[in-house]
């Protein structure tokens, strides 16, 4: 029968030693990871986009009854007076399981994630929901009545996913290609500033 030497054994165990260190572990956290959606069009026929943030796209209608999502985003025009975004918590949709809460803090400024128990899924009624409808500063838009364009306000979003992973979220505009002074005419194009995270720290 054929025997490898001991310097052969020697060599084989050197490599198989040196391709376990080169693997990195799969329970390793990785990184934040910041991404950007730019020139969101929401269908005006069916009303809404779903959101999810793992994916960093929008999921199929199909999947509106389901956890595979994260923010309900409205279809927007020049009419809307409105601004509905919810979250997929388990009052808006039974099967939810996207925890949220609105800071006070700048997106570049939040580092850290709030803690747990202001993480919120109540998201029902005008009083209770985690993003404000109002366009007069409680939300995270305020409507300019002379210039009728729909500003972001300096807040973030941070959301608590389905399988635990924290984003924070920034709404840059709804308008088409983000300028610094919209057209008013060209409102429904969503582009959003998110960070992802699978701990607390956005750092």
């Amino acid at each position: 029968m054929w025997r490898m030497s001991g310097g052969v054994w020697l060599a084989v165990l050197l490599m198989l030693g040196c391709a376990r260190e080169e693997t990195p572990s799969g329970n390793q956290p990785s990184s934040p990871q910041e991404r950007q959606i730019r020139n969101l069009w929401v269908d005006t026929l069916r009303g809404y986009a779903l959101l999810d943030f793992e994916r960093g796209d929008t999921v199929s209608a199909a999947l509106r009854q389901t956890a595979e999502w994260d923010l309900l985003l409205p279809a927007l025009t020049p009419q809307s007076r409105s601004l509905d975004i919810f979250l997929n918590s388990g009052t808006v949709n039974p099967a939810g399981k996207t925890l949220g809460v609105v800071v006070e803090v700048p997106y570049d400024q939040l580092l850290q994630a709030p803690p747990e128990s202001q993480f919120r899924q109540d998201d029902t009624s005008a009083a209770q929901r985690v993003i404000s409808p109002s366009l007069t500063g409680e939300g995270l838009f305020v409507y300019d009545f002379r210039t009728h364009v729909l500003t972001p306000l300096p807040k973030t979003l941070v959301l608590k996913t389905r399988s635990g992973k924290y984003v924070k979220v920034q709404f840059v505009s709804l308008y088409k290609d983000a300028p610094a002074q919209p057209n008013p005419f060209d409102l429904g194009y969503w582009t959003i500033r998110y960070t992802i995270s699978s701990t607390a720290s956005f750092k």
